[in-house]
């Protein structure tokens, strides 16, 4: 079972993509997480990290399975024995500018009937604090460039 959140953002997709293909960034908006260990500047396509979880300190393994810069993030998370989680993040452009954040989440293995309303929801909050979290940074830009005009 497939299913998707989707959230407008005033930030371009190359703003959020500062966010997000930053894997040392996601425990930024994503309050699951404490730190992601190998983690390089810029996501891969191929690289295998090891996240930390916030409050228990489990370490989940995550393949990058598709960085596309500035349009499209593929991960998928071991999640626990019994599950896994593909999430993906598509940004699109808008024609007023900034961007459509589409965040898909897929669960697998056999206790994926039980776990996947719960990630569900918690790709949901990911989604829209990414989303808050960019447009944060495209507020703190704009000044940025007009208090130096």
């Amino acid at each position: 079972m497939r299913l998707a959140h989707r959230v407008q953002s005033s930030a371009t997709p190359a703003q959020v993509w500062r966010l997000l293909g930053d894997p040392r960034r996601w425990p930024e908006f994503n309050p699951v997480l404490r730190r992601v260990h190998g983690a390089p500047e810029r996501a891969r396509t191929g690289h295998t990290l090891l996240s930390v979880a916030r409050f228990t300190g489990l370490r989940i393994p995550v393949d990058v399975v598709e960085a596309v810069p500035e349009r499209r993030l593929e991960l998928f998370f071991h999640t626990a024995p019994g599950v896994s989680e593909r999430v993906v993040f598509e940004l699109t452009p808008t024609v007023r500018g900034g961007c459509a954040l589409r965040a898909s989440v897929v669960v697998e293995g056999l206790f994926a009937r039980a776990a996947f309303v719960p990630l569900w929801l918690a790709n949901g909050l990911v989604a829209r604090l990414l989303a808050v979290r960019a447009e944060r940074l495209a507020r703190q830009e704009r000044s940025r460039s007009s208090g130096a005009a």
